[in-house]
């Protein structure tokens, strides 16, 4: 049976520091070896400490990711560019006619909620809901 490329998933959202992170680790988790995931954020800044600490509680070590801008080569090579969130919807660069553009519209829990875990947790788990969508969507075996 011939093995088809896999697809390659750019998850996009401002900094970069927490929810298209979390959504490149559970791409990764949920595709293995047919998915490529990436992330990256108009401006690049840390990754959350609360992102790595929600993260390993699901069992998932993010701690060796690192915060990037968006890299247009990436960007052009994906199959799927994901927004996450609401202000990037101006920010972003245009998807070019051919890429799937998703939009999920999920509010930056370091920023609405002074980085509550009890926030951070219920976006991961949004998040992970909707890598899994995501995946299936493209027939992805997850």
């Amino acid at each position: 049976m011939m093995s088809k490329k896999p697809v390659r998933i750019y998850f996009l959202c401002i900094q970069n520091r927490c929810r298209s992170q979390i959504a490149e680790a559970f791409a990764k988790h949920y595709g293995k070896d047919n998915v490529i995931a990436e992330s990256a954020g108009l401006e690049a800044s840390d990754i959350h400490p609360l992102t790595v600490e929600v993260m390993k509680e699901v069992g998932i070590d993010i701690s060796n990711q690192t915060s990037k801008k968006i890299d247009m080569k990436t960007f052009l090579a994906s199959n799927v560019i994901v927004k996450l969130c609401e202000n990037l919807v101006e920010r972003c660069p245009v998807v070019p006619f051919g890429i799937t553009n998703v939009q999920w519209n999920i509010l930056d829990p370091l920023e609405h909620s002074e980085g509550n875990l009890e926030a951070l947790r219920k976006n991961r788990d949004e998040i992970e809901k909707k890598v899994i969508e995501l995946l299936k969507g493209m027939n992805v075996p997850v």
